[in-house]
């Protein structure tokens, strides 16, 4: 009976907790409050707290996954508002979208072969750059760990999504702005991007998107070709 109150309540305690996380942020504004980051830190101590494992959780909020990629679909809001701007500006978002997805990935690969932290491990870093929706199948494609990879997705756009307006708010354009946070944090960084203006994260949400879309397309290609050498 425990187990099964446990699966009704998750939920809606999951997106109270978030809700709260990024009141939190928005009244402090600060950037280390990252709604994601506090989120999960509040929702172990609650877990550990409960006596329930983690599958439990698991069970209860797998409706929260089932939306991610309606959620992500919706981000073509803000990129049909800015069209006329996009596709002005389409040439150098190419140039730019293609080194930063192959730099993103292989920057990632390398630093985990260099800390010689196993070949799956290695595979699961290859995904690091793409958000949750694509990462998923990609690992799958790749032979990686499907959980490790969406740890590492997660994580990385996390730290972006601190690190991010930091870096770039006061030294770049709002475009590029966008772009870099869709490209290196995906949907953490689009968010954060969305509440810096609705240009910045229209730009982001199509970072994250053609970052996603172009990974997927390009990443299984090249690992079938040197997993056969």
């Amino acid at each position: 009976m425990g187990q099964e109150w446990m699966v009704w309540i998750w939920l809606p305690v999951t997106v109270l907790v978030y809700l709260g996380a990024d009141n939190l942020q928005e009244r402090s504004g600060w950037l280390l409050l990252q709604p994601m980051l506090t989120s999960v830190l509040v929702l172990v101590v609650l877990v550990l707290l409960s006596h329930q494992t983690v599958a439990t959780y698991h069970k209860a909020t797998e409706p929260l996954i089932w939306v991610a990629g309606p959620l992500t679909v919706g981000m073509a809001v803000p990129l049909f508002r800015e069209r006329q701007r996009i596709l002005e500006a389409a040439r150098p978002l190419l140039l730019t979208l293609i080194p930063g997805s192959l730099l993103a990935s292989a920057s990632a690969f390398v630093l985990a072969w260099g800390f010689h932290l196993g070949p799956m491990i290695q595979r699961a870093y290859l995904t690091r750059a793409i958000s949750l929706p694509f990462c998923l199948p990609v690992a799958a494609l790749v032979h990686a760990p499907q959980g490790l990879a969406a740890v590492i997705v997660g994580i990385s756009g996390v730290i972006g999504g601190i690190a991010a307006p930091w870096l770039l708010a006061t030294r770049v354009s709002a475009p590029a702005c966008g772009v870099a946070m869709g490209l290196a944090a995906h949907g953490i960084g689009t968010a954060v991007a969305l509440r810096q203006g609705a240009r910045m994260g229209a730009y982001a949400a199509l970072g994250m998107m053609l970052n996603g879309v172009l990974t997927s397309l390009w990443l299984p290609w090249l690992w079938r070709i040197i997993s056969r050498h």
